[in-house]
């Protein structure tokens, strides 16, 4: 029997009390097609104005990409006539100064030390420390467990991802654990929460979610909110997957430092996707419900362990789940590529239909490869986060093997492929940027099951969202890479 909680509708079981939502005007079709127009002359005139723009072009570049991917977001919107300019504008606001204060650049120098809020950088700088402090500690454990099959400079067989990525996820899983145990986690997503919610004016479960997902994954982050969710308005639930999906989890982070990604960088990408994914969420999909947390931040922080011992073994057993995932995946997904390389290399226009003069042909490449495809149709996206034209097919590459496959699969393009080892610096930094997200397909379906779960007759609601917040997460990590684009 289906007992209801205190706080909800009288008399009407929890998970089916829905709330009503009024209708929303949509969006004229006119208004859709002049900003997909306004979008494609932006980006078509700075690419033809590139050379001319000389050593300001990569800065204008990713200022133009901010305004394109904004402007596809409204072409998207279900009623961009609805939509709350407070909560666009603060959002936006909040990702840029976030920014501001992390990147720190030359044309700030001149202001008082306060002002600049050198602190907020020197924050994430100790927070990325310890984060590889973890990976140093995780690298103790995975030494004594494989000896020198964990240290790539005594094993003749280099580096072995399963035996030097795939620990510190076990370890960084347990000590989040730990602090989730402790309260200290739910210290920081409440605090986090209150600012977004003070200014961006947003409820308090959705708010909540979208911090938590700078510590915990897209599927545990919900769990901090797990009574409201049978409850939340479609508003809520797209920002409780969407930000889902412009976020990584803590274990992902300490891969991606493992592979000497910049601490600052992956943690400044997090918090900033926070306001981001939320604006984005009510962009796309304006809030017509009335949310049931509205000026509130009640945390769900109920926890299956007994004691501080209990809570670091969970975290083992929940950690070494995820790193067999992400091996699997890995194994899984590289094969795919490579079996789409051999059928791509396999194809020949010839063999379609042997009419085919020889000289007509000469255009289709000998070596055409499933990462060559992507590279060309995700290319103007790199462009537009700030990517070198002559760059902009190989971190298209690494978007498109991130929506297609995962962002494992494409950091690790971009780590251990020889053809992206000649990617500049800040081709590689806009690339952690924009890779540091769950956008991908799989992910739909990872959300449908664990959020699901907690909210089974909200199931219909959860698949019709999951293509629009793969569509907000994705677009989140592009806005994330173009206002660094444009900082740096």
């Amino acid at each position: 029997m289906i007992t209801p909680v205190p706080g909800s509708i009288p008399d009407v079981p929890v998970e089916s009390a829905a709330p009503p939502e009024r209708d929303l005007p949509p969006t004229p079709w006119a208004w859709r097609a002049a900003l997909v127009a306004g979008v494609a002359a932006l980006g078509l005139s700075v690419n033809a104005l590139h050379a001319s723009l000389g050593a300001h072009a990569p800065r204008v570049q990713a200022a133009a990409g901010i305004v394109c991917f904004l402007g596809v977001a409204a072409a998207a919107s279900r009623s961009l006539q609805s939509v709350r300019l407070r909560t666009l504008l603060w959002g936006i606001g909040l990702q840029i100064g976030l920014a501001l204060v992390v990147t720190q650049p030359a044309w700030l120098d001149g202001l008082p030390e306060w002002l600049r809020m050198t602190w907020v950088r020197s924050l994430l700088a100790v927070a990325g420390g310890g984060i590889k402090n973890l990976v140093a500690a995780s690298d103790e454990g995975a030494k004594f467990v494989f000896g020198k099959l964990a240290e790539p400079d005594q094993s003749p067989l280099g580096f072995v991802f399963a035996f030097r990525a795939l620990p510190p996820i076990i370890f960084v899983s347990s000590f989040f654990s730990v602090l989730y145990y402790l309260g200290i986690l739910q210290i920081l997503v409440r605090l986090t929460a209150r600012v977004m919610m003070y200014l961006m004016g947003t409820s308090g479960a959705e708010t909540l979610s979208v911090a938590a997902n700078v510590f915990m994954g897209q599927t545990e982050a919900p769990l901090i909110v797990k009574p409201f969710v049978p409850r939340m308005t479609r508003s809520e639930l797209l920002a409780l997957m969407g930000s889902g999906m412009a976020h990584i989890s803590g274990g992902m982070m300490a891969v991606y430092i493992s592979y000497g990604a910049d601490p600052v960088a992956v943690l400044c990408t997090c918090v900033m996707a926070c306001p981001c994914s939320l604006y984005l969420t009510k962009l796309v999909l304006p809030e017509a419900g009335t949310p049931e947390t509205a000026g509130t931040a009640p945390i769900h922080a109920e926890t299956p362990y007994v004691n501080v011992i209990d809570a670091a073994a969970g975290g083992v057993k929940d950690g070494l789940w995820l790193a067999l995932n992400v091996a699997a995946m890995l194994i899984g997904f590289l094969a795919f590529l490579a079996l789409f390389d051999m059928a791509l290399g396999a194809i020949k226009p010839g063999l379609i239909w042997a009419r085919v003069p020889a000289e007509s042909i000469d255009w289709w490449p000998d070596d055409l490869k499933f990462q060559t495809i992507l590279g060309r149709v995700f290319s103007p996206a790199a462009f537009l986060i700030g990517v070198d034209p002559a760059e902009a097919d190989k971190v298209g590459t690494l978007l498109g093997i991130k929506l297609a496959a995962n962002e494992h699969v494409a950091y690790v393009t971009l780590t251990k492929n020889p053809d992206f080892t000649g990617l500049s610096e800040r081709s590689r930094l806009l690339a952690v940027f924009a890779l540091t997200g769950f956008a991908n397909f799989g992910s739909v379906g990872i959300q449908l099951g664990g959020i699901g779960a907690i909210a089974e007759t909200r199931r219909a609601d959860l698949a019709r969202l999951g293509m629009r917040a793969l569509f907000v997460g994705f677009l989140a990590t592009l806005i994330n890479a173009a206002v660094a684009g444009m900082l740096m």
